[in-house]
C-alpha cells in the first residue's frame, strides 16, 4: 500500500509532467505557426488587435478585388469604345468619298450596305457584356441597354446611372458610361445618323449624305471623350489600388509586431523545454517504477 508521502509525490509528478507537457506542445505549435498568440489568454490586449487588423486586411482585399474588376471593366470598355472609333472613322470615310462629284449611284448604292452592316456591329457593341454585366446599361446591367432600333432602355432612372464599386471607407468609383454618353449626341444618336447615311446613299443623295460629315465628327467627338473619360477613371483606380497595398503593408508590419513570435528565442526554449520535459518524464517513470515495487512487496 502505497503511503501518503509517496502518493503525494506522485501526484506532483504527475502534475509537472502534464504541464511540462502542455508548454512543450505550446512551444511546438509557436515554432509551426511562427505565431506567440494561440489564443487570446495569451495576450488579451495583443488578441484585440490582431482581430482588428486581420479585419482591416479583409477590408481592404475586397477592395483590391473591386479595383481588379474595376479595371476588367474599364479595359473591356476602351476596347469597345476603340472598335466603335473605327467603326465611326469608316462611316465617315464613305461619307467623304461618295459626296464628292465623282461617285455615282451605283457606288452609293453599294456603300450603303456597308454602312448598314456598320451600324449592326455599332448595335452590337452597344450590347457589349463582361461577365453577364452589360457595359452601357448604367444600374440596371443585367439586360441588354439597347433594341435592334437602337432604342436605349428607359425603364426607371437606373438606367442613366453609372455603375460604381466601392475602393474604400466611404469611397466609390463610377466605372461604367451609360449609353447616351457613348452613342447620343445633341438631339440624334449615332444609330440614326448611321440609318439616314444609309439611306441618302441608297437615294443618291450627295448633299443629304455631305450633311452626315459633321454629325459624323460628333459622334468621333463623342467616342474621343468617353476613351479620355475611361482613361481618367483608370488613373483613378490605379492611385488608389498603389494607397490600399501601401495600406495593406503598413497593417501587415504592425501585425507582424504584436502576433509574430521570435523564432530564434522559441527554438531555444523549446530545446530547453524538451530537456525539462525529457528529465521529469525519466523522474516520473522512476517514481512509479518505485512504488509499483513497494506494492508488490
Amino acid at each position: 500500500m502505497l503511503r501518503v508521502t509517496d502518493e503525494m509525490m506522485l501526484s506532483a509528478a504527475l502534475y509537472n509532467l502534464r504541464r511540462n507537457s502542455r508548454k512543450l506542445f505550446r512551444l511546438q505549435v509557436m515554432a509551426a505557426s511562427g505565431k506567440r498568440i494561440l489564443a487570446p489568454s495569451d495576450d488579451p490586449l495583443g488578441a484585440i488587435k490582431v482581430i482588428d487588423y486581420n479585419s482591416q486586411l479583409s477590408r481592404f482585399e475586397q477592395y483590391q478585388r473591386n479595383i481588379a474588376f474595376g479595371l476588367s471593366w474599364l479595359q473591356r470598355t476602351e476596347g469597345v469604345l476603340q472598335d466603335l472609333e473605327e467603326l465611326v472613322s469608316r462611316a465617315h470615310e464613305i461619307a467623304v468619298s461618295q459626296s464628292s462629284g465623282t461617285a455615282d449611284a451605283q457606288s452609293r448604292a453599294s456603300c450603303a450596305g456597308i454602312v448598314r452592316e456598320i451600324k449592326a456591329q455599332v448595335w452590337q457593341l452597344s450590347n457589349a457584356s463582361l461577365g453577364g454585366r452589360y457595359l452601357f446599361a448604367g444600374l440596371k446591367n443585367d439586360q441588354p441597354p439597347y433594341a435592334e432600333d437602337g432604342s436605349y432602355q428607359e425603364e426607371e432612372d437606373a438606367s442613366y446611372q453609372e455603375f460604381q464599386i466601392s475602393v474604400g471607407q466611404g469611397v466609390r468609383v463610377a466605372v461604367s458610361l451609360v449609353g447616351p454618353e457613348v452613342f447620343s449626341f445633341g438631339s440624334t444618336d449615332l444609330f440614326q445618323e448611321l440609318e439616314e447615311l444609309a439611306q441618302a446613299l441608297e437615294n443618291d443623295q450627295p448633299d443629304l449624305i455631305a450633311q452626315k460629315l459633321d454629325t459624323l465628327d460628333q459622334a468621333l467627338r463623342q467616342l474621343i471623350n468617353a476613351r479620355a473619360k475611361v482613361g481618367a477613371r483608370v488613373e483613378r483606380l490605379e492611385s488608389y489600388k498603389g494607397i490600399l497595398e501601401g495600406s495593406a503593408l503598413k497593417v501587415k508590419e504592425r501585425l507582424s509586431e504584436i502576433e509574430d513570435a521570435d523564432i530564434a528565442e522559441v527554438i531555444t526554449e523549446l530545446a530547453t523545454r524538451e530537456a525539462v520535459y525529457q528529465a521529469s518524464l525519466l523522474a516520473t517513470r522512476r517514481l512509479l517504477e518505485e512504488n509499483l515495487v513497494s506494492l508488490m512487496g
